[in-house]
């Protein structure tokens, strides 16, 4: 071949544009039209398109075309799975998440109890800076909102505190305090003593009349003083609240009751 192009000259150039042309032709067809534009929508499907390259200033971003793509950073990869693309209902706990979708749908609020043109810095108000992590959606209510006002009266305590000036409100109470178990968790106004005697039984009292009780039996409790609810089975045993009909704290009574979580 090289000593015909040498005897040749003339037609080095035209074979060599024959050639550039086949190439060409062969890179629109498997290249090009094998692989059509990519629709990019969102953050997921720009970092496809632009083969995984993202900048990684908080928040992750993605640009394509002029338009730049933000990474749904409120949304970790356990949660996910159980993301219904609304974001109000992320680790939200079943027994509260109706109400505290009702509640924000009432008040105009968006998932975060905000109003709903609020600006965020980096795009969601989950993420801590001072400790490099996010909040969970449902930790970030709580904490914005301590006294619940989502929660429903769900229990058989009277509720007289329009009629009666004894009972003392449940958002009088300054802050609650958490009693967590393994098998549920529910608040508990500050003002109170906790007392137990290494396990169930145990008493939230002051020296006031309050008394409410928690007690993991195989029986029905037989509280004179008072009634008691069967919240959970364990094991073959059954966890009880119970409480006094102290009609000064009825309504602390059923917030207690009301903010009850099965983990």
């Amino acid at each position: 071949m090289q000593n015909w192009l040498n005897k040749n000259p003339q037609f080095i150039f035209p074979l060599g544009l024959i050639i550039f042309l086949a190439i060409g032709t062969l890179y629109v067809y498997f290249i090009v039209l094998d692989n059509p534009k990519a629709k990019v929508t969102d953050y997921a499907s720009c970092v496809e398109a632009n083969d995984g390259i993202i900048s990684m200033i908080y928040p992750p971003r993605c640009t394509y075309e002029g338009v730049t793509y933000f990474e749904d950073v409120s949304i970790t990869p356990d949660e996910d799975s159980n993301n219904n693309k609304e974001g109000i209902n992320l680790d939200l706990p079943t027994s509260e998440k109706s109400q505290i979708e009702a509640w924000l749908e009432k008040n105009g609020y968006n998932q975060y109890g905000d109003n709903p043109d609020t600006m965020y810095a980096g795009g969601t108000p989950l993420f801590d800076e001072s400790k490099g992590q996010y909040i969970k959606l449902y930790d970030y209510l709580v904490n914005k909102y301590p006294n619940k006002p989502w929660l429903e009266k769900t229990s058989n305590i009277i509720d007289n505190a329009n009629t009666n000036p004894a009972v003392q409100s449940f958002t009088e109470v300054q802050s609650w305090k958490n009693f967590e178990d393994p098998n549920f968790e529910l608040q508990y106004p500050d003002f109170v003593n906790m007392a137990n005697q290494n396990g169930y039984p145990i008493k939230f009292t002051n020296t006031d009349g309050f008394e409410f009780i928690l007690d993991v039996t195989d029986k029905q409790p037989n509280y004179l003083a008072g009634t008691c609810e069967k919240k959970l089975d364990i094991g073959a045993e059954s966890l009880y609240l119970c409480y006094n009909k102290t009609i000064t704290y009825q309504e602390i009574y059923q917030r207690m009751l009301d903010s009850f979580v099965i983990r």
